[in-house]
């Protein structure tokens, strides 16, 4: 049973890295845990759309551990929302909000800014952002301790956490 389970994963992680080559940066040399498989997931996969009432624009996975993330989510028309999720146990601290059509507006703007270039930090310094790009679904990643201005800009306009705060 522990074999068939370990195949499962094997193909579900490399289903998920498959999904998107051109677009995706090299995520192979992380440990293909189930945890990290299932956060990469919400990138490549439509988890996203589960938490949104409408199709994606943003999703950011801010890692702080192997099992711990802070998640933002945007819809297209603006609807936001973020958490602590511990994986296979919990959504924490939950925080929802309606962006104004200023805040969408730069939003749109610091999408566009974002560096095209990924890095591949340690995992507990690590930020995948994906967007909506005309017809496109665009995923990145940096590095916390060197985050781009986009980056900075764009948790100015949806609140970044706290727990991340510190974690920079």
């Amino acid at each position: 049973m522990l074999y068939i389970r370990a195949m499962l994963l094997l193909f579900s992680c490399a289903a998920v890295l498959a999904a998107d080559k051109a677009a995706l940066p090299d995520f192979s040399k992380y440990p293909q845990s189930d945890s990290f498989c299932y956060y990469l997931g919400f990138h490549t996969g439509r988890r996203a759309e589960k938490y949104l009432q409408n199709p994606p624009l943003l999703m950011i996975s801010a890692f702080l551990a192997d099992g711990l993330v802070l998640q933002y989510f945007v819809s297209m028309s603006g609807q936001e929302l973020d958490h602590r999720k511990v994986y296979s146990w919990a959504d924490q601290m939950g925080r929802q909000q309606q962006l104004t059509e200023i805040n969408l507006r730069d939003l749109h703007s610091a999408l566009r800014e974002l560096p095209k270039e990924s890095v591949l930090p340690p995992i507990e310094r690590m930020i995948i952002v994906s967007f909506r790009d005309d017809a496109d679904w665009v995923t990145r990643c940096y590095d916390s301790n060197a985050l781009p201005k986009a980056v900075s800009q764009i948790y100015e306009i949806i609140g970044e956490r706290e727990e991340s705060k510190k974690s920079q």
